[in-house]
This record gives C-alpha cells, sequence and structure tokens, in this order.
C-alpha cells in the first residue's frame, strides 16, 4: 500500500512522502498526501481545507474504512489514529482472513461521509456538504433505509438526475437523428433510475412498466429545467429533512421473543435525540420505547471493538 500510495503522489500537488484517496458518497474521491506521523485529525484538516468543508466536530463528517474481511462493514476511524498505522492494521488483518491467499490485489478504502446528523449543524453548512448529504441521503433511499412513496421517489431521482447532468433534452426531431438520439435518451433515463430510483420500486419491473416509468421520470426532469445545482440541493434536503428521522443512522433489530409488531424485524434508529425503535415496513416509530423492554431486544449491529480498530464505532 505504501509503494501504491508513492505511485499516487502527483510532485506538483503534494509534497508529502505518501498520497491516498479519498472516497465521497457522490462517487468522486480526492487525492490527499500524509507522512508516517500523520494523524487522522491531521489528515482530515488537509481534506477539508482541499473540499471546502468544515471540522468533523461542525458538520458530523467523519474517515472510514472498509472492512478487510470483504463484509459489508464499515469502521469510524479515531482522529488521534495515524494513517500509516492504519494501512498497516488493515493489510495486516486482510491477510489473517486469507491465509496463504492473500495476493495484494485488495487496499483499503477510505470514505468521508456524514456519522452521525444534528440539526444544529445545518447553520453554515458548505456547498459541498450539503451536496454530499443529498448523495448519502440517496443512497439510504435506493437502500430502502429512507421511507417515501414511489411519486416522491420519482421527484428525488429527477432533483439528482438535475443536479448530476442538468438539464433534460429532448430528442432531435429530424427524422435522421430521431432514432439514435431516442435510443440515448432512453438510456440516460434507464440509468438514471437504476442509480436513483429505490430497488424495491423497480425490482421485478415488466419493459413496459420500466418504459412508463423512465416517461414520467422525463417530464418530472423536464419540469426543472434552468435549476441550477444549489437550488435541486436545496429542495431535495428540505423535502428530506421533513423525516424526523432525516440523518439517523438505521440498524437492523429482530425481538428474540416475537411480539404482535406485524414484522419479524424493526429498525433501531440512532439520531440526535436518542434511541428509537421503527416498524420495519413504514419505518414508523413504534409506540413503547426501548426502556420498557429492556431485555427482550437482540440488537443486530456490529460495533468495531476488534483488535485491528480498537474504540472505533
Amino acid at each position: 500500500m505504501e509503494i501504491l500510495s508513492t505511485l499516487l503522489r502527483n510532485p506538483y500537488h503534494h509534497s508529502l512522502p505518501f498520497s491516498i484517496p479519498v472516497h465521497f458518497m457522490n462517487g468522486i474521491y480526492q487525492v490527499v498526501g500524509f507522512d508516517a506521523s500523520t494523524t487522522v485529525e491531521e489528515f482530515l484538516n488537509t481534506l477539508n481545507q482541499d473540499t471546502g468543508m468544515r471540522k468533523p466536530t461542525q458538520s458530523g463528517f467523519a474517515l472510514f474504512t472498509d472492512d478487510p474481511s470483504g463484509r459489508d462493514l464499515e469502521h469510524c476511524l479515531q482522529g488521534n489514529i495515524k494513517i500509516c498505522d492504519i494501512i498497516s492494521k488493515w493489510e495486516q488483518a486482510s491477510k489473517e482472513q486469507q491465509p496463504g491467499k492473500w495476493e495484494g490485489t485488495r487496499t483499503v478504502r477510505l470514505t468521508y461521509k456524514n456519522r452521525l446528523y444534528f440539526s444544529v449543524q445545518a447553520r453554515g453548512e458548505t456547498d459541498r456538504e450539503k451536496l454530499l448529504l443529498m448523495y448519502q441521503t440517496n443512497d439510504q433511499i435506493i437502500n430502502g433505509l429512507f421511507p417515501l412513496n414511489k411519486d416522491l421517489a420519482l421527484e428525488m431521482a429527477a432533483l439528482l438526475a438535475q443536479v448530476e447532468i442538468g438539464d433534460f433534452e429532448r430528442p432531435f426531431s429530424t427524422p435522421a437523428g430521431h432514432v439514435t438520439n431516442q435510443c440515448k435518451t432512453n438510456q440516460t433515463l434507464k440509468q438514471v433510475i437504476e442509480k436513483f430510483y429505490p430497488k424495491r420500486y423497480r425490482d421485478g419491473s415488466s419493459e413496459e412498466q420500466l418504459r412508463q416509468l423512465c416517461q414520467r421520470l422525463s417530464t418530472r426532469w423536464m419540469a426543472l429545467r434552468g435549476h441550477s445545482v444549489a437550488d435541486c440541493v436545496r429542495i431535495y434536503l428540505t423535502v428530506a429533512r421533513k423525516w424526523p428521522f432525516f440523518g439517523a443512522k438505521l440498524f437492523l433489530a429482530k425481538p428474540i421473543t416475537p411480539l404482535a409488531l406485524g414484522s419479524t424485524f424493526m429498525w433501531l434508529a440512532i439520531h440526535e435525540d436518542g434511541l428509537s425503535l421503527l416498524e420495519y415496513n413504514s419505518m414508523v416509530r413504534l409506540s413503547f420505547t426501548l426502556l420498557q423492554v429492556p431485555s427482550t431486544f437482540f440488537i443486530g449491529f456490529f460495533s468495531s471493538t476488534d483488535n485491528m480498530f480498537p474504540n472505533a464505532v
């Protein structure tokens, strides 16, 4: 990993000996330079200056690594840990997970995203923070971790399409180019549906249903013509923040003793006001509190208290 980070270093941009990409929720990344003694806090100070973001204590963002085992887990990094130590421990853990098979093809992946949202942090948000928060919310939406109906989901997808692609372009009406342009337009609409529309609403849809969905999307997208990125981000977050648990982190929970809740599973929501239990399908807060049933729940989530990243959550 040290060799790769050295190769990534652009001498015109980074005077430090190592460089590593930090990924964001909108699919882009920023290469950040560091040396052997750079801590996570110092690393993030450089990253925030380069990207126009506030300190983690003000923005609620944090640096995460993927899990060396390949499982769908993330580890939040504490500010006093050295970046080089993280890389070393990650590689060592990866070797231990795959004894005799480790070839060094996988490297640690750093992601910078919101850890826990507090409403007070909205004051002073930078444009980059708003943009990344919108994409993180979209990730929750497409994976079924945000409650919204099909119509609202389509409106949100149209806003993201306007942000990422710009004004919707109708196919040219000239006979020669109409078919080709129509195909390109249809392909673009399908890509937007796949990237920004909830999986549960499009899985199992027939070709005709997808065609009608694309048609409805194009109508909503065209209505946003002329809207700037800042306008669309503002509208998107205004709508999303109406959900009481916007920005909460959701973990799947399962009651040990079956209860008359209509579902085997439920969600444990960690948010600025504490802990709440949400009904699995509707994601509405359950009428009782966790403290009223202290011994009947098994919370199915992972904490990073292993030897690789102690004290991470």
